[in-house]
């Protein structure tokens, strides 16, 4: 009988004891393994990150550019609300359907203002206000809101202007084509 010496014999444990601190090397697949089968390939314009900054900064210099004509426009109509200005002055203003939203939410009853006994104590106080909001939607699309302390109350107000008459010999003018007295 033969006996071999231990460092020729075979080793019978498992290959994972025998490997005890060894570091497995990861299993590298081809691309075609990992990506999902007839991916269509995807073009990227370099240049259209600042295209559309461009266009961003276009649109809130038009915002900053429209926000006296905001602050003018929603203060008229916030003294309409309040009682201290009829609604047909802000005809040239309104599209037709504004007009109509205006003269309807003037025409729900109010109530006695705060401090009266019921006589009349002179005009309303003018209506202020607060937090204007003005984003340019588009080139020729802006959206306004803003909260208004009346006499009465605190309320919304929220408006689209579009530009109107945009020709050669007319530079244009804003107007409300909607509004949503809050």
């Amino acid at each position: 009988m033969s006996v071999t010496p231990l460092a020729l014999a075979p080793c019978t444990a498992p290959a994972r004891a025998r490997r005890v601190g060894a570091v497995p090397t990861p299993r590298v697949r081809p691309l075609a393994e990992v990506l999902p089968p007839d991916r269509p390939a995807v073009l990227v314009d370099p240049d259209d990150g600042a295209r559309t900054r461009r266009a961003q900064d276009e649109l809130d210099r038009l915002a900053a550019s429209l926000r006296p004509v905001a602050l003018r426009l929603l203060t008229a109509v916030a003294d309409v609300l309040a009682g201290r200005r009829p609604h047909g002055d802000l005809g040239p203003l309104l599209h037709p359907d504004a007009l109509a939203t205006l003269v309807r939410a003037t025409r729900q009853p109010a109530g006695p203002r705060r401090g009266t006994v019921g006589a009349a104590t002179g005009p309303a106080p003018r209506a202020g206000l607060r937090g204007l909001r003005v984003c340019a939607v588009g080139p020729r699309t802006v959206e306004v809101v803003a909260v208004v302390h009346g006499p009465q109350r605190v309320r919304a107000l929220a408006a689209r202007l579009e530009r109107a008459g945009d020709g050669p010999a007319d530079p244009g003018h804003w107007r409300a084509v909607a509004l949503w007295p809050g």
